[in-house]
Order: C-alpha cells, then sequence, then structure tokens
C-alpha cells in the first residue's frame, strides 16, 4: 500500500501493545471447505443511522428465554448473579444459549461485590459483537428517556436492553434489606401511548413477563441506567489501498441499515469526503476483505461473501469505484469466518486468502491466481473457532516473512502467528483488552511515517482508533473519528 503524504492529526492515546513472548501452540486455530462467490453493484457510506427512527406505538420482542437457567430460590436471598442472568436473558434475544454461572464465571462475579457495567460489558459484548450488534451504557434516569431507548432498541433493532433497578424498591421485593444494591431485568416490550415497558424478571417471586410504568421503573433506577443496544451501521470495513488516486490508503465500509457501500478516503476517512461506490444489496454481503490486486491492474481488489447461498465475489478496484464483480467461489463460503488477506504465504508471489472452517475450528490458506483462488492448504488444525478477527499484517515479527493477528474470544487478548512457508508459526501475545475492539483493518499508512497502521472501533462508543505500525507490533491507539456504529 502506498504511504501517505500528510501526517494525521491524532487524539486520545491509550497502552501500545508490545511484543509479549508468551508463546502459544503454533497454528492453533484452522480452516475450512472450499467456498465461493457473490456479485456486487454497491456503493458505501459508514455514518450513523441512528436518526429519527420511526417505531410503532407499541411492539414487543421475543420473549427472552430462561436458556440453561436455574433460578429457584435465589431471588429470596442472594443478588449476586442478577446481572449474569439477566445478560443470560438478554442474550438469548440473540440465539446466543449461555448458562448464567458461564456468564458469572466470566464477569468475575461474586456474592462479595456483585457485577459492575465494567465487568458485565466486555463479556456480552463478546457475544454479540459478531453479530453486528453492541452493549453500550445509557442515562436512563427519566421515564422519557427510559421509554425512548426501549423503544429504539426494541421496535428497531429487535433486540431487548437490560435495566438496572434498585432491588429494595420494587413491589415485589418489599421485604429485601437495604444492603442490597440492585438488580438487572430485561425489556423486551413497550406501549409509548400508555406509557408502559414489558419487562422479564426472574427475581420477582413469581418469576417471568410483567408490565410496568416507565415512570415507576425510571424512579427505581441505578444512577447507571440500562444497558441498550446498538447496531453496527457499518456491516465490514475494509482497505483495498488507494482508490482515489492521491496516494493514501483508503477504506471502504458497507452500511448494515441501507446497504449501500462507501469509500472513506484516506488519510482523515471523514465520513464528510465519504462517496458511494455501491448503491445497495451490501447488507446482503459479508466477510469484506481487501486482497491486494488479483486482476493484474494494479489495483486493490475487494473479496466478499454472499449471505445467501455462501458464494464468493471478486471485485476490481478502480478509480473511486468497484468494477463488474467475478465469482471465485460457488459455494460454502458461508461456512467460513474472518476471511483477511495475507501477503504471500505461498511464495508464489501474490497475495493470499486466509479463512476459518466454522464447524470444526480449522484453519486455511488459499493461494491467490489470476482473477481466481488456488486449492485451499490447512494451516491449522483446530481451534480457530476460538478466536475472531483475523488480520493479515506484515512482518511483525522480524523474520521477514508476513504474520497473522487475531484475538481469543475468551479473554480479549490479541495473538501474533508468525508467517512461514504455507504454514504459521508459533504464537506470542501482543497485548489484552481486544474484546471489546470491532472491525479490525490493515491499512497502508495513514499516519505519515512510512510504517502501515491497524485500525479499529471501540463497540460501545462508535469511536475509531488507529494503532501505528511499529516493526515488532503496534503503538499506542490514537482516535481517529466518531460515529461507527448505529
Amino acid at each position: 500500500m502506498k504511504t501517505l503524504g500528510r501526517r494525521l492529526p491524532l487524539v486520545a492515546s491509550a497502552a501500545a501493545l508490545t511484543l509479549a513472548a508468551t508463546g502459544m501452540a503454533s497454528g492453533t486455530a484452522d480452516a475450512a471447505v472450499t467456498p465461493r462467490p457473490p456479485r456486487g453493484d454497491a456503493v458505501v457510506h459508514a455514518t450513523r443511522s441512528l436518526m429519527a427512527p420511526k417505531v410503532a406505538a407499541a411492539a414487543t420482542a421475543a420473549a427472552p428465554t430462561s436458556a440453561k437457567l436455574s433460578l429457584k430460590g435465589q431471588y429470596q436471598n442472594t443478588n449476586y448473579k442478577c446481572v449474569p442472568t439477566s445478560a443470560s436473558m438478554s442474550l438469548s434475544t440473540f440465539g446466543v444459549s449461555v448458562s448464567q454461572d458461564t456468564l458469572a464465571t466470566k464477569m468475575g462475579t461474586t456474592s462479595a461485590n456483585g457485577t459492575t457495567g465494567n465487568q458485565a460489558l466486555p463479556v456480552m459484548n463478546g457475544y454479540v459483537d459478531p453479530l453486528g450488534y453492541s452493549y453500550g451504557f445509557s442515562d436512563a434516569s427519566t421515564a422519557s428517556s427510559m421509554l425512548s431507548q426501549v423503544s429504539y432498541d426494541v421496535g428497531v433493532l429487535k433486540r431487548a436492553p437490560t435495566l438496572g433497578v434498585w432491588m429494595e424498591k420494587l413491589p415485589w421485593n418489599a421485604g429485601m434489606s437495604g444492603t442490597k444494591v440492585g438488580h438487572a431485568i430485561v425489556a423486551y416490550g413497550y406501549d409509548t401511548g400508555a406509557g408502559t415497558i414489558t419487562v422479564w424478571d426472574p427475581w420477582k417471586a413469581t418469576g417471568g413477563s410483567h408490565t410496568i410504568s416507565a415512570a415507576k421503573l425510571a424512579a427505581d433506577m441505578q444512577p447507571g441506567g440500562m444497558f441498550k443496544v446498538t447496531g453496527h451501521t457499518d456491516a465490514d470495513l475494509s482497505s483495498l489501498g488507494d482508490l482515489t488516486g492521491d496516494g493514501t490508503a483508503d477504506l471502504v465500509a458497507a452500511d448494515r441499515a441501507t446497504g449501500k457501500l462507501w469509500l472513506y478516503p484516506g488519510p482523515s476517512l471523514a465520513a464528510s469526503d465519504r462517496r458511494l461506490i455501491g448503491t445497495g444489496g451490501w447488507n446482503g454481503m459479508t466477510e469484506l476483505t481487501g486482497i491486494g490486486d488479483l486482476t493484474g491492474d494494479g489495483k486493490g481488489d475487494l473479496i466478499a461473501a454472499q449471505k445467501s447461498d455462501g458464494t464468493l465475489w471478486l471485485y476490481p478496484g478502480g478509480t473511486n469505484a468497484l468494477g463488474t464483480r467475478i465469482k471465485i467461489g460457488n459455494s460454502g463460503w458461508n461456512g467460513m469466518k474472518d476471511l483477511t488477506a495475507i501477503r504471500d504465504l505461498t511464495g508464489d508471489g501474490k497475495p493470499d486468502l486466509i479463512a476459518a472452517q466454522k464447524s470444526d475450528g480449522t484453519l486455511w490458506v488459499y493461494p491467490g491466481a489470476s482473477k481466481a483462488l488456488g486449492t485451499r492448504i490447512k494451516i491449522g488444525t483446530g481451534g480457530w473457532n476460538g478466536m475472531n478477527k483475523l488480520v493479515g499484517v506484515n512482518d511483525i515479527t522480524g523474520d521477514g516473512k508476513p504474520d497473522l493477528i487475531a484475538v481469543r474470544i475468551s479473554d480479549g487478548t490479541l495473538w501474533v502467528y508468525p508467517g512461514a512457508s504455507k504454514a504459521l508459526g508459533t504464537r506470542k501475545q501482543l497485548g489484552s483488552g481486544w474484546g471489546g475492539i470491532r472491525s479490525l483493518t490493515y491499512t497502508g499508512d495513514i499516519t505519515g511515517d512510512g510504517v502501515s497502521d491497524l485500525i479499529g472501533v471501540q463497540s460501545n462508543t462508535g469511536v475509531m482508533y488507529v494503532y501505528a505500525g511499529r516493526a515488532t507490533g503496534f503503538a499506542a491507539r490514537q482516535q481517529l473519528t466518531s460515529g461507527w456504529n448505529g
């Protein structure tokens, strides 16, 4: 990718990444079966789409299921698992089935200290981030703000947020002592005309669903308010190199709400400068990945998988545009995940594609060819369904070969896998706290130092950060732009 002509104004640094020599099994996490392509005529815009949503006067999402909960008697004597329990029910509206005990362990919940939002949010986001949503905190201290937020989450996003309430104030908990600090319930319905919210609360003595006045509920809220659901506006982000011809790396993004595809010129990647390059249908595509030049015209190309039939497509890069798409995979690509390009792992001088098989966690490399992909090669025998956010990067391990980075889902740690000849070497930990970061994308140089950089979006805020490339990893993150979620 080409270097930028000017340096970006950057703000808000966080912790730097350094290469920690915590070695793990090499190639532990593989890829899958030969899939194929979809077609495309799309243009992108990745701005916020939360403007003036039209919601029904009353609506109900799918009622939460009990997942694998065992609640007998708990409402009578303890509240320490209240947030894990409610989180389990809220996650069930996304089709995620996870027990309260599992969530309690991941959140570090104990009877002594309960569960805080800081403990709960990263764990919940680990489950819903890959589905295109994230949880954040909302100040719902008034009835109108609470009703407005619930109506958006349920009426527009069709998902259930979690409310925090004071335990001793609710009528069915009148006997609880004031030392019990509160608990959480799930809101999955509302009626703006009546001013009511329908909730599911296992901590009520009789359990289950009931309708509460929003004004009454707002009066009983904890200061933090509620976990709100946010839909990601950008289905995928991808760097294609320089499509604008100004010598700087650019970004494309698909808008989930409209299906449009947008080009964001580097180095600023500002929404005010974006250009439409796909007029619709891109919300039917997934796994957008810049692959380098597979068409031989000197411009970076885009790969994307069709959700409906699992075909894989190649979109030739042009000037401020994409060309007519070419099918490069007939079917099966909806059984793959975390598609990412890597410079040249097979030694033939062409960029390659890496993908993980959903069914068994194997990892595969697909050699790049002329407007095609070659026969895949297994480079990971299993365990890759425990990783996500795979990104091919240049050499950061000092051996002259391209490397792969990935986030471990269970704890949010970031790992680098050194590239080898048609293989990956022993992994090393790069950093921690990456579970709340989504849309990781390796770009060209957007910081002006001649080295390719990494960008990512904070799930609960929609803020995009740049991690400047370094010889052995990435520098402290700096804020680039905001508004990258719904």
